[in-house]
């Protein structure tokens, strides 16, 4: 299991990275519930135990792959027909790197990633865990990728 300072730092990293709107780490330290941490626009918020906990400062964060980021134009959504346009190979490279940080947080962590699209009112979502698919969501739309793909 990671450090959950270590795990701020690498949600901090991925986002700065990515360029993604909002970065939730459900970080698993053990029995009990998760601890949250989740990075938006509005700044980060660490909650432990059910309970907001201040910041953890200082580590570095956990090694990550190389990360390309997309710019929000080259990602187009329709959540009514469930359909998504982006250049060849964004998509899994984005489910790639969304997975990574899953793994980055260890055990059973959960990674869940907002990426901008050229509808701002609608991102594209994407969540990951070590050994189940990823999850793509596009408003209320969820779609699973393909084993192998991420």
């Amino acid at each position: 299991m990671v450090e959950r300072d270590v795990a701020v730092a690498t949600v901090r990293a991925f986002a700065e990275r990515s360029g993604a709107e909002r970065v939730v780490l459900l970080l698993d330290e053990g029995p009990g519930a998760p601890t949250l941490i989740e990075l938006t626009g509005a700044g980060l918020e660490v909650i432990a135990d059910g309970r907001p906990v201040p910041e953890p400062a200082g580590a570095p964060p956990a090694p990550l792959p190389e990360i390309r980021r997309p710019p929000a134009s080259a990602l187009a959504v329709d959540g009514e027909l469930g359909e998504l346009e982006a250049p060849i190979g964004t998509v899994v490279h984005l489910a790639e790197v969304v997975l990574a940080l899953a793994r980055a947080g260890g055990g059973r962590s959960v990674a869940t990633v907002d990426f901008p699209t050229r509808d701002p009112e609608l991102p594209l979502t994407i969540a990951a865990r070590e050994g189940e698919p990823v999850v793509l969501a596009i408003g209320d739309r969820q779609f699973l990728l393909p084993e192998g793909s991420a």
